[in-house]
């Protein structure tokens, strides 16, 4: 029997609910032939039945390739058209609301919950002007969008890379405080810490943040 197989050649070939069911089967296992089973399967669409038909040379191709996607750079993404309604990121992050972030807090987590994300970062556009934007009010209904991985793994690096900048400008105006004010050396001395200690450990947690993100 022969099998049509669409292999993804970029991230927007992949949607991320493939992701998140890649990450859920395989995220309690350490089999690389497992996990590259799995990879083949989900994001070609086809059963474990079809795998193992493919020609085992064609099956490495596969997963190399697969894998060379997944590993890709993203660039984030302003705005994006799906099933014929276009939809635009969050135009002003310092204006977001109470809610959103509430929710972008929570939701951003957790793989299994980044479609929430998305409902959040992304909404319908209504008019556009200029390439400036309004997008729908957030409702807070928890609903989904299940976007191409290039709009969500954009995302989620323009939001790390974001984090790491504020982690630096945290982290300077501290150093900067600790070195230059009078008044927190002497609090630093009070409590038994010299800058000379407190400033390798406070660049060392720092540092730490930032390999998490």
């Amino acid at each position: 029997m022969k099998v049509k197989l669409t292999i993804p050649t970029q991230l927007k070939d992949i949607k991320l609910s493939q992701y998140q069911k890649f990450i859920k089967t395989t995220k309690d296992s350490e089999d690389e032939n497992f996990i590259a089973r799995q990879m083949v399967a989900i994001f070609c669409n086809i059963t474990d039945e079809v795998v193992d038909m493919i020609k085992a040379k064609d099956y490495e191709s596969i997963v190399k390739q697969i894998t060379e996607v997944l590993n890709d750079e993203p660039q984030h993404v302003l705005k994006f058209k799906m099933d014929g309604v276009k939809y635009g990121f969050i135009p002003k992050l310092e204006d977001i609301t109470v809610g959103e972030k509430a929710d972008l807090d929570n939701y951003l987590q957790d793989v299994k919950d980044m479609d929430k994300a998305m409902a959040v970062l992304y909404r319908p556009i209504l008019s556009e002007v200029n390439g400036r934007y309004l997008i729908e009010p957030y409702k807070g209904d928890g609903d989904s969008l299940d976007v191409t991985l290039d709009v969500a793994f954009g995302a989620s690096v323009f939001f790390s890379n974001l984090m790491k900048d504020l982690l630096n400008c945290t982290q300077n105006f501290i150093e900067d405080q600790v070195a230059h004010n009078h008044k927190v050396s002497q609090i630093l001395e009070e409590n038994g810490v010299g800058i000379a200690t407190f400033m390798p450990s406070l660049k060392e947690m720092f540092s730490d943040l930032k390999k998490f993100l």
